[in-house]
């Protein structure tokens, strides 16, 4: 196939994903409510274009969601929508960071050929979380153990977005305790794999349809080729948990664009609200319209954040610090949005399933995923002055 060719079919690809995000309005209140992504949306588009988006270019993605900032921009589209749905569609997602940084040529194609060559949706997950451990990834108790021409992984992982309806997960796990960090190394573990179980979902308060799971290992044996770099020829990151660290400044600028993008949400349909009357009396009015007009201006500095973290990530710089300040300062402001709200109108905040109330339960969820608020936080006062923390 030509160059044209190409371009002309990734062209197409895109223009299939633009009516997927035309078709989204509808199936909100159904992701919300049954905590999935719902059928009827994945039929709007062909699983042809919605695989390969996080795909990267070499190995069969779209050129239209190739960096990091083209990302965000769909984030914040979606998220101004729906933000728990962009999160729930398919493809590699949070996985391809650390397979494209720690994989062999060889396990980058194989995995990539899983959502390039597939004719039907295919997902992936990426597995760090423990219900011991929380924000501190590196205190991990799942362990992998050699056994001759295999690795046996035992141990438990929660919160894992994506994790039940996941094709193949991407797990770390230790094979050196006492190595910290440095013992840590990730696994590609496809679903059905004896001794994997998938035992259930989190009934969540927000972002429901992204899909939180709780995962098992019981004696879960795999092939030497399961580990990522599995044969010394690694890739550009030396242990497992930078590439983790990695995966993290890919997703967090997307991550703040779509927490932007519902807090953009969120403030057109308060405004709209305004002007159809909700708040009485010309004096409150006019306070209501001045409280909105604030939370725009810091929206659009969280924007500013947001797309200078994805430029960095971009630039193949150290992009670690700004994910940080941009996930940490989107969600600080969607909570402080999701208050100022329900102080102006109370009555739709208490309306199970309104706007308002889903971007308030929505809102207390972006503290916690990726990375708690306060994990964030410890980042950044780390890095702007290490000495006293």
């Amino acid at each position: 196939m030509s160059e044209v060719d190409e371009t002309l079919r990734d062209a197409a690809r895109w223009r299939q994903v633009e009516r997927l995000m035309a078709a989204m309005p509808a199936y909100v209140e159904e992701g919300d409510r049954t905590g999935d992504l719902p059928a009827g949306l994945l039929a709007a588009a062909p699983a042809d274009a919605l695989n390969r988006m996080n795909v990267p270019v070499p190995y069969g993605g779209l050129a239209a969601t190739a960096t990091a900032r083209s990302r965000a921009d769909v984030f914040e589209r979606v998220g101004r929508i729906c933000p728990a749905l962009p999160m729930a569609l398919p493809g590699p997602g949070l996985a391809m960071p650390p397979v494209l940084s720690l994989g062999t040529e060889d396990q980058r194609r194989a995995f990539f050929a899983l959502f390039t060559e597939a004719h039907e949706p295919r997902f992936a997950a990426f597995a760090i979380t423990e219900p011991q451990g929380g924000s501190d990834a590196v205190s991990m108790r799942t362990t992998a153990t050699r056994d001759g021409d295999e690795w046996i992984l035992d141990g438990e992982k929660c919160f894992i977005s994506g994790g039940a309806r996941a094709d193949v997960t991407v797990v770390f796990a230790t094979i050196a305790p006492d190595k910290g960090r440095f013992g840590i190394r990730a696994f590609l573990v496809p679903a059905g794999t004896p001794g994997f179980r998938v035992d259930g979902c989190e009934d969540m308060l927000g972002l429901r349809a992204s899909q939180l799971a709780r995962l098992s290992f019981t004696g879960c044996r795999l092939p030497l080729t399961a580990m990522l770099g599995h044969n010394g020829r690694r890739g550009p990151f030396i242990d497992a948990f930078t590439g983790a660290q990695n995966a993290w400044n890919y997703m967090r600028p997307a991550l703040a664009a779509g927490i932007n993008g519902a807090c953009l949400g969120a403030l057109d349909h308060a405004a709209a609200l305004l002007r159809q009357g909700a708040v009485a009396g010309v004096s409150r009015r006019a306070a209501a319209g001045v409280t909105l007009a604030h939370f725009r201006a810091r929206t659009a500095a969280a924007r500013r954040i947001a797309l200078a973290a994805a430029d960095r990530f971009d630039a193949g710089e150290d992009a670690s610090l700004d994910a940080s300040m941009a996930k940490a300062f989107s969600a600080s402001l969607a909570m402080d949005l999701a208050e100022a709200l329900a102080a102006l109108f109370p009555a739709e905040m208490l309306v199970r399933g309104s706007r308002l109330e889903k971007f308030g339960r929505d809102a207390k969820a972006f503290d916690i995923l990726e990375g708690t608020g306060e994990m964030q936080r410890l980042m950044i006062a780390r890095a702007f002055d290490p000495a006293t923390i």
